[in-house]
């Protein structure tokens, strides 16, 4: 009886067994970097990530995210590599294209698709190849804009980048979405604390420019003390509440143009006892920030501050921080009582206070950051006065 020969089992074949084992590799890493993108809310980190994480996946030298502007009629994206926005029409190019049909567009060779446009490599330096453009899309199917990838190594782009591209655009659309969302929120939370602090500061005839100015001072000094970027957000939003308690101290107090009486000086040194009962209690984290820098940006280093002498570390940071970044505002602005103080006769007291009325690690931080602080002076300063009428 002849042998019964055993049966080959099928195996695929060298190119698509490598093409099974890439597709892998992509699918692996598409899940990596999913996990990474939905923790995302900062939209400028996202935008990096989203451009890294594609050129890896789908092997590419370069990538850019296109958002829509749908007020302008206009894509926007900004350069990884210099933080610059640039805009271009929501309605022309490749990309424009992408999102207006919802489709992805594959471009083997640019230079001899008519809808590429050259002045773009020009401009650049950069030598475009190929191109592969894929809409971006919220839940419902809206557009956020496009995800353009630039010259697959070692060829052109394939139907399974196309694939790939899809899916990860899934996951970009929905972490934009997210992001856009969170935008939107802490603008609104912001909006609101401005707005409640901005009611103490019209008793005491300050400005919303010194609200944002002390804001983002605190913020640059927290960012030079490398305090995490959740600390300095909560930073930004609190310290503008320094101030709250002054809605407790009588107008007449606030408003006296000349010095106040020793009387007037006890009323006026309970407003962080003031801020601290607007805002304690609160299980916010921005409105707990809020309460400790409110109660305590008047003590002072060597415990000789209000309203309970506290000294050191024992003065939380973010009240020591504002303390700092407010007296530094106060000098260097006008106000009814006093002309502004220079920027050198300012450093001169802050110096002189080192050990006294400010943390010694602040100031050196302060110093170092300084630059930063003045462009933010420069670009929130307070309108000049009006100039006194000689007419009769």
């Amino acid at each position: 009886m002849a042998a019964v020969r055993k049966k080959k089992s099928a195996r695929p074949a060298r190119g698509e067994l490598t093409r099974l084992r890439e597709w892998e590799r992509r699918l692996s890493l598409l899940l990596n970097y999913s996990r990474a993108i939905s923790t995302h809310k900062d939209l400028p980190s996202l935008l990096r990530l989203l451009v890294d994480a594609s050129c890896k996946i789908l092997r590419a030298e370069r990538a850019t995210v296109f958002l829509l502007d749908p007020a302008a009629n206009e894509l926007w994206s900004r350069a990884t590599s210099t933080n610059d926005v640039f805009r271009v029409p929501a309605d022309r190019g490749i990309v424009g294209e992408a999102i207006a049909r919802n489709r992805v567009i594959n471009i083997p060779d640019a230079y001899a698709d008519r809808r590429f446009n050259p002045d773009v490599d020009r401009a650049s330096g950069f030598r475009t190849r190929s191109l592969l453009t894929a809409p971006l899309t919220d839940a419902q199917g809206r557009p956020l804009g496009a995800l353009q990838m630039l010259n697959k190594r070692g060829g052109a782009f394939t139907r399974d980048d196309q694939r790939m591209l899809v899916l990860f655009a899934e996951q970009a659309g929905a972490a934009l979405e997210n992001a856009r969302l969170y935008e939107e929120l802490q603008a609104a939370i912001k909006d609101t604390i401005f707005r409640l602090a901005a009611a103490a500061e019209f008793k005491d005839e300050d400005t919303h420019n010194h609200l944002e100015r002390v804001s983002r001072y605190s913020g640059v000094l927290a960012e030079e003390l490398g305090l995490s970027e959740e600390w300095r957000r909560l930073i930004r939003l609190a310290s503008p509440m320094h101030d709250i308690g002054k809605l407790g101290v009588p107008d007449a107090v606030l408003r006296k143009p000349g010095k106040l009486t020793e009387e007037e000086w006890v009323e006026m040194r309970k407003h962080p006892l003031h801020g601290s009962k607007i805002l304690g209690n609160a299980a916010n984290d921005v409105i707990r920030m809020s309460e400790r820098v409110a109660r305590c940006h008047h003590e002072k280093w060597d415990g000789s501050g209000y309203p309970a002498g506290l000294s050191g570390e024992a003065i939380p940071l973010e009240a020591r921080v504002v303390a700092l970044v407010d007296v530094f505002d106060a000098l260097t602005t006008r106000r009814p009582y006093k002309a502004p103080f220079t920027l050198e006769d300012t450093l001169r007291i802050i110096d002189e206070g080192v050990g006294k009325h400010f943390d010694p690690r602040l100031v050196e931080a302060f110093h170092r950051c300084l630059p930063k602080i003045l462009s933010i002076q420069r670009e929130f300063a307070d309108p000049a006065p009006p100039e006194k009428s000689n007419a009769l």
